[in-house]
């Protein structure tokens, strides 16, 4: 895949319990390309947490390659891997994780005061991004202030405002109802689609799933490809 945004090249990862030792990787490899959606299914337990925290470089493999957005990122000193998480990621979790004390506005412009760039431009950046995805009313509300998919919708304004190459969303629904579920993947998948962001989504949701344009299962350690 010559646009791949996100290469895995044969990454493996065990955990020592005690004497005990538990491969929760066994050389899994897998391409995203940009404006690609691909899910990523399996029972708890089976690893998809902890492949997400290596693509994102918050953990390191015993074993593997990694490439984001071209760049070689297997191994590379904590400073740098820190740049790429702040420059070219995008990160949403089930919990939204958003600064009760800080405004809707003031969390989604977060990302881009942390890169340096002006107050003004990330004011107008983060009011832009909220109201893309229908908040435009709640920029001054405090997260308490806002209902679960409201703040949801934040934090997915958030990990993108900064326009990185490849989002990674670990059960991004699962803290929601159905319908409200459905809605906040809907405008996942459409921002995904607008600015050619690589989308890798663990879910729990074979429905949610079902709207990627590719499903990958976890299962001992390898990646299938799920029909």
């Amino acid at each position: 895949m010559s646009d791949a945004v996100l290469i895995l090249d044969d990454i493996a990862k065990h955990y020592d319990q005690g004497q005990r030792r538990i491969e929760v990787l066994d050389g899994v490899s897998c391409r995203v390309a940009a404006g690609e959606v691909v899910a990523l299914i399996g029972p708890s337990g089976t690893g998809k947490s902890t492949l997400l925290h290596i693509a994102g470089l918050l953990e390191h493999p015993d074993r593997g390659r990694i490439v984001i957005d071209g760049q070689e990122a297997s191994g590379v000193p904590d400073r740098r891997a820190t740049r790429l998480r702040r420059n070219r990621l995008g990160f949403v979790y089930q919990f939204h994780h958003l600064l009760p004390e800080f405004t809707a506005l003031e969390n989604v412009a977060m990302p881009l005061r942390i890169q340096g760039q002006p107050r003004a431009r990330t004011r107008r950046a983060a009011a832009a991004m909220l109201e893309e995805l229908g908040l435009a009313e709640r920029i001054d509300h405090l997260p308490a202030q806002l209902s679960g998919g409201e703040q949801q919708r934040v934090a997915i304004a958030r990990a993108l405002v900064h326009r990185p190459s490849l989002l990674l969303a670990d059960e991004p629904t699962g803290n929601l109802d159905e319908h409200t579920a459905d809605r906040v993947m809907d405008l996942l998948i459409e921002q995904v689609r607008r600015h050619s962001v690589a989308a890798l989504i663990a879910t729990h949701n074979p429905q949610l799933a079902a709207r990627a344009d590719r499903i990958l299962r976890l299962h001992e350690g390898h990646l299938e490809t799920s029909t």
